[in-house]
C-alpha cells in the first residue's frame, strides 16, 4: 500500500530525520528508519504478515495507518527521551549545497551503487548512473524497479523510474527542481522482489549559486 511518515527530530544540537513507511504486500514489513546527516543510525521494523492475509483491503489499509501512526510516535518519543540505540550518534556537520553527505549500507543482500560520484550533478540536471548487483557475488540484478524522488518532512515527489538492464545497470536522468528546502533529501530506492536497497543524499540549498559545488 506504500504510505508512510516523514518527521524532522531535533534532539540537542543534533537534527534527525524518521521515516516510517510500509515496503507493500509482496515484503510485508513496517520500517522506522532514522537518518543523522543522512546517515542511518537506527531502524524498527514490524512484520504484518500474520494479519495481512486475514483482512479485507479497507481493513488492511486501516490497520496499516494505525500500525504506522503507532511505530512512527513511538521512535520519535523514545528518540526525545534520548533512549534509542544509536549507532554514530554524532552531531549533525555542515555538507556542500546540493552534494551527498553519506550514502544509506544497502540491505537484504542487493547491493546499489552510484558509478558516477563525482559528476552526477551539472548545470542543474541530475544523472543518475547506477548499478544493482547481488551482495556477495556481484551479478547484476537484471529488471529490477528503480525510483529517485525528494522527500522533505512529508511530501515525497517522485523524479524518475526506470528499470535495470542485464548487467544491473540504469540511469535516471532529471532536472532538479529551483529552490530546494532545507533538509530535503535526494532518495533513489531499487526493489527485486522483497529485495530493497537505497541511496539517500541530504541536500543544502542554497540560493546565491545556481549550481552545486562538486565533489572533491
Amino acid at each position: 500500500m506504500n504510505f508512510g511518515f516523514n518527521t524532522n527530530v531535533r534532539v540537542g544540537d543534533a537534527m534527525y530525520h524518521v521515516q516510517t513507511e510500509d515496503r507493500g504486500p509482496s515484503h510485508p514489513f513496517v520500517d522506522t528508519v532514522v537518518y543523522l546527516s543522512g546517515r542511518v543510525v537506527y531502524r524498527r521494523s514490524t512484520n504484518y504478515h500474520e494479519f495481512a492475509a486475514a483482512l479485507k483491503a479497507a481493513e488492511l489499509a486501516a490497520k496499516l495507518r494505525e500500525l504506522l501512526a503507532a511505530q512512527h510516535r513511538e521512535v520519535i518519543a523514545e528518540l526525545e527521551a534520548r533512549s534509542l540505540p544509536l549507532h554514530g550518534n554524532e552531531p549533525a556537520r555542515r555538507v556542500p549545497d546540493c552534494v551527498p553527505e553519506a550514502i544509506e549500507t544497502p540491505e537484504d543482500e542487493i547491493e546499489l551503487l552510484l558509478t558516477n560520484p563525482q559528476n552526477w550533478f551539472n548545470a542543474g540536471h541530475v544523472n543518475f548512473e547506477i548499478k544493482l548487483s547481488e551482495k556477495h557475488s556481484k551479478k547484476g540484478v537484471d529488471g529490477a524497479d528503480v525510483e529517485a524522488c525528494l522527500e522533505h518532512e512529508k511530501r515525497r515527489i517522485p523524479c524518475a523510474e526506470v528499470h535495470t538492464d542485464a548487467d544491473g545497470c540504469a540511469a535516471l536522468k532529471f532536472p532538479m527542481p529551483p529552490n530546494i528546502s532545507e533538509g530535503t533529501s535526494l532518495v533513489v530506492r531499487a526493489r527485486d522482489g522483497v529485495r530493497f536497497a537505497q541511496l539517500r543524499f541530504l541536500l543544502k540549498s542554497k540560493a546565491a549559486e545556481k549550481t552545486p559545488a562538486p565533489v572533491r
